[in-house]
């Protein structure tokens, strides 16, 4: 497993995951606002449908934090049988 800081590593991999989430829950986030204000825009995503892209959006960035976590872990270890 490439733990280290280039392209594909579990770090860079994990990282770009996390900030996906995020951007996924407050894109969610958003079209729960615009669905339950007293004027609705047109077109609004149906809320059942963006709290449940909300939901995936953590589960992605809870998942991409334990990857950085074990990566982490083992660099650690790496650094310690070095030393």
């Amino acid at each position: 497993m490439n733990i280290g800081s280039t392209a594909g590593s579990a770090f860079t991999t994990a990282s770009y995951g996390v900030s996906q989430g995020v951007d996924q829950v407050q894109r969610a986030a958003q079209d729960v606002v615009d669905a339950t204000t007293a004027r609705p825009v047109e077109g609004t995503a149906d809320l059942a449908s963006s709290m449940t892209d909300a939901k995936q959006g953590q589960q992605a960035v809870d998942a991409n934090a334990k990857v950085l976590q074990a990566a982490d872990k083992q660099l650690g270890s790496l650094i310690d049988v070095q030393a």
